[in-house]
């Protein structure tokens, strides 16, 4: 294999210019997707990495497709994002909803087999937010970025008020 220092600094280059690039994509697509990633969201940083991938492995692609793959990416993104803030029907279909997998202090199996969650993945949700058992919940409800937010039995709060939510 030969080496070649300019190839390096060629690749370099374009990894700094990709980089650039990128991060100024995130930052105008906003924190709503940073912070609350569902599927959609994770299929667009995929394909971005996929863009900035071949951009910066592959001198003989010109730069201005993998940066115009990646702009593009952020505008369907950010308009997406625009449309479901208007369009609840249209946030529903692309970015689910929540699904109850506990209604007063009862799991609901048909729900987290839909959703195929295991009873062992909800008590390990349960205690890592320091609840020891399904019947001191009230509420809780599979998130569509994956989390689970769970409200307490008012007599199962202990000193933190009536009813704590939580997510991981």
């Amino acid at each position: 294999m030969h080496f070649d220092g300019g190839e390096l600094w060629l690749s370099l280059w374009r990894t700094a210019i990709l980089w650039a690039i990128t991060l100024a994509v995130f930052r105008l697509v906003g924190k709503r997707t940073l912070g609350k990633m569902g599927a959609f969201d994770f299929a667009v940083i995929i394909m971005m990495g996929e863009a900035t991938a071949i951009g910066m492995e592959d001198p003989h692609v010109a730069l201005v497709i993998p940066i115009g793959i990646v702009v593009l990416l952020g505008v369907l993104q950010w308009a997406l994002t625009f449309l479901n803030v208007r369009w609840t029907a249209l946030e529903r279909l692309t970015q689910g909803t929540q699904t109850a997998v506990v209604k007063d202090g009862e799991v609901q199996t048909a729900a987290m087999r839909a959703e195929r969650i295991s009873q062992a993945d909800l008590l390990m949700e349960l205690r890592q937010k320091g609840i020891a058992s399904v019947q001191q919940v009230r509420e809780a409800y599979l998130e569509p970025t994956g989390q689970v937010s769970v409200f307490q039995t008012s007599s199962s709060s202990s000193g933190g008020g009536s009813g704590s939510e939580g997510s991981s």
